[in-house]
């Protein structure tokens, strides 16, 4: 069954990282891919595929039997499941006969070729003025329909297809599985499995240049739903300082949580400690100096010389010389313990002058941030109106200042007309009754509602020189079309809906 670039996961054996690759076709035994790093031959991958009809993955294991290196068909390699579970297994029939319904056909046409006797109803594709791409069900060679072996007499059921080019002739290659119980007697027998697929690469495809108008090919890709690369985004000034902000402001809870544990476990109970010390000296100052103030006058003698009345007067101003020396002694001790338990208050602060700094260094940082580039400069009046005059008569739009999206609604948008384009027809599920288009400046995107599509869009790129991107994928009950033009290149188109078809016309 054809997978419509489909992401698929992949684990190369003996690796951490994670691949991606775009599903190519898919079997009951096999998987076929392209991803830019090609593994070798032989080699063991665990892939995951993320199923079109939405749901869990569907994971297995298998072996690299084939690779392209090189070719039209480069970066392409497939793999045989080695281990699959019967739940896995179930969901990838299911899948492929479910896929394989179609509810709606594209206009046909009838070609006589060389050799062939009747004629050919194929189904168009997409249509321009220098060429037609037509397409053909086989639905003799459905996925699942039973193969009988008249050579050996066996019975079995059809796995996979695949159309392998020998130089100019095309080869049509059928993997073909036994039913289990006969395979299981044919093991008995044989002691081991007999493998039909080549272990090596197959030889390279010669091609031949065509005698016309030279086209790009494209190289390998991966598509990664619609997500185009694009430079990282800047970061605007306002989050920086909000991302610095939220650092600086857990560097402060922390230093505050250990300035508080600082305090409680050593400034109170020093305060406390030293504090009973100071009190209690306190206490026996006072009651020294109450002692002596409150003893009883006694009645003293007067001196009866001259020598001894200096003596008293000598005396009684030495007690007051001791009684302020002393008073001056307590104050100095007390103005100590009190620088001593502010000087213990100091963690706290220096707590918070170390969380300062990355604030201060965070709104720097924001400060000095990348600058916003400044906008394309605007050109004439008379220079734009020209440049839009000859970009209307190449098939392109005018190119200017980027334009925001714009949503439509209805069964059409786009140009009103688009002179020598080239059409494309996707077929739907069901009938088409509403488009919501988003046009963008590099292109433009379409939501189908209520209706899937049967049709792959990646055609539209590798036929038109001005498309980088096209794909269209099912979600569930809708579908989505994305369509990417190469940078610097706007053309005409329009998207028209007619029954379950939709039509795609881009200017050349």
């Amino acid at each position: 069954m054809p997978l419509d670039e489909v992401l698929i996961k992949l684990h190369p054996e003996g690796f951490h990282h994670e691949l991606e690759a775009d599903g190519i076709n898919v079997g009951s035994g096999g998987l076929s891919m392209r991803a830019s790093v090609l593994p070798q031959v032989g080699s063991t991958l665990r892939c995951q595929l993320e199923s079109p009809r939405g749901g869990e993955p569907i994971e297995m294991i298998g072996r690299v039997v084939w690779a392209h290196e090189d070719g039209p068909h480069a970066g392409e390699f497939g793999i045989r499941f080695t281990h699959l579970s019967d739940r896995d297994q179930t969901r990838i029939e299911t899948l492929i006969q479910s896929w394989g319904r179609t509810s709606a056909r594209a206009p046909t046409v009838r070609l006589q070729l060389d050799g062939v006797g009747s004629q050919i109803v194929a189904e168009i594709q997409s249509e321009h003025a220098t060429g037609l791409s037509v397409e053909q069900p086989l639905p003799f060679l459905a996925i699942g329909s039973a193969v009988l072996n008249e050579t050996a007499g066996r019975r079995g059921h059809l796995e996979a297809v695949e159309l392998k080019m020998d130089e100019r002739t095309p080869k049509l290659v059928l993997s073909i599985g036994y039913e289990r119980s006969e395979a299981d007697e044919a093991l008995a027998g044989d002691g081991e499995a007999r493998d039909t697929l080549p272990d090596e690469t197959p030889p390279s495809i010669r091609t031949h240049t065509a005698a016309g108008e030279a086209r790009e090919e494209d190289r390998p890709r991966i598509v990664r739903y619609n997500q185009e690369t694009e430079e990282p985004p800047v970061e605007s000034i306002t989050e920086q300082l909000r991302k610095h902000a939220s650092a600086a402001r857990s560097q402060i809870a922390t230093a505050a949580a250990s300035a508080r544990d600082a305090v409680t476990d050593r400034l109170v109970p020093g305060i406390r400690d030293r504090g009973g010390e100071l009190f209690a000296l306190i206490s026996r100052f006072i009651g020294a100096l109450r002692a002596r103030l409150d003893d009883k006058p006694r009645r003293k003698q007067v001196p009866r010389s001259q020598a001894a009345r200096a003596h008293l007067k000598n005396t009684r101003r030495n007690h007051r010389r001791y009684l302020i020396v002393g008073a001056m002694a307590c104050a100095i001790v007390a103005a100590g313990w009190l620088t001593y338990l502010w000087a213990a208050s100091g963690p706290a602060s220096e707590a918070s002058a170390e969380a300062a700094p990355g604030l201060e260094t965070a709104v720097r940082e924001a400060a000095e941030g990348p600058a916003t580039t400044a906008g394309p400069a605007i050109r004439p009046a008379a220079a734009h109106e020209a440049a839009d005059s000859k970009s209307s008569e190449a098939g392109y739009a005018a190119q200017g200042a980027p334009l925001p999206p714009e949503t439509v609604r209805g069964m059409s948008f786009g140009a009103d007309a688009v002179p020598g384009g080239e059409k494309h027809v996707l077929r739907m599920s069901n009938d088409v009754t509403e488009m919501e288009g988003i046009i963008e400046g590099d292109g433009f995107s379409v939501t189908i509602p209520g209706s899937l599509s049967l049709s792959r869009a990646g055609p539209i790129a590798a036929a038109h020189s001005d498309v980088e991107h096209a794909s269209i994928l099912n979600r569930g009950d809708f579908s989505e079309l994305t369509v990417r033009f190469v940078a610097g290149r706007r053309p005409l188109y329009r998207v028209e809906a007619h029954g379950p078809t939709i039509e795609i016309t881009i200017a050349r």
